[in-house]
């Protein structure tokens, strides 16, 4: 008899072991970790308590997502009832310093939108059609995280650039009727390389943005 053969009539008597438990005891298999040969049931017990490892492992990680659902849920909430309260862009502007020191514990951000003519305390800057002070900034049609360059750090955080590590770029767009307006950006500056890597998602980044830019285009007259 092959193995196949054996593995064809266990697999069809699966009460096989049931009636003959003295075989259990003579089987021997390697260790899964150490490799070491140990007996059938001690290796059950390892395989067991691996399962139990991993399932461990996934339950810790599903509470630690529930939590950062949860934590992102009253960062919303609490930006749309800020939102419902501006009547004003210099209400914009409290919002935005609110959002970046309680919920992102960041002491360095810009703000920027793009008309000239808007009659307000932010910092504004035009586009040019050979834009070169913030080529990379104001291309984005999508939140970006990582680093830019070293002009554009510096025309973004003119004091302080030197000691910014990663960003984060939130464009403020309009989309009506389809088309996609550029009409600001929200730079956030982290002293920490991990703080905005590229390997972060940017899932809540772009809900905010979003949530932002239709506050912002309700403010512009």
């Amino acid at each position: 008899m092959n193995e196949e053969e054996v593995i064809q009539y266990l697999s069809t008597t699966p009460d096989f072991f049931a009636r003959h438990t003295e075989l259990l005891e003579s089987m021997s298999l390697p260790h899964p970790v150490s490799g070491k040969v140990v007996s059938l049931l001690e290796y059950q017990v390892a395989l067991l308590r691996q399962s139990t490892a991993d399932y461990k492992a996934q339950f810790e990680r599903l509470v630690q997502v529930a939590r950062e659902n949860e934590e992102t849920m009253q960062k919303s909430r609490r930006l749309v009832l800020a939102s419902l309260a501006c009547d004003s862009l210099d209400d914009f502007v409290g919002v935005i310093d609110d959002l970046v020191r309680n919920d992102f514990g960041l002491s360095h951000h810009t703000l920027l939108l793009y008309d000239e003519s808007i009659d307000s305390s932010i910092r504004t800057h035009r586009l040019s059609e050979n834009e070169s002070i913030l080529s990379n900034t104001s291309s984005f049609q999508a939140c970006y995280c990582g680093a830019l360059p070293e002009n554009e750090m510096r025309f973004l955080f003119p004091d302080d650039w030197a000691e910014m590590e990663s960003v984060a770029v939130l464009p403020l767009q309009s989309r009506s009727g389809g088309d996609v307006k550029s009409c600001g950006v929200l730079v956030l500056g982290a002293e920490s390389k991990v703080a905005f890597d590229q390997g972060k998602g940017t899932l809540f980044l772009q809900y905010l943005a979003d949530l932002l830019s239709a506050i912002l285009l309700r403010l512009i007259p």
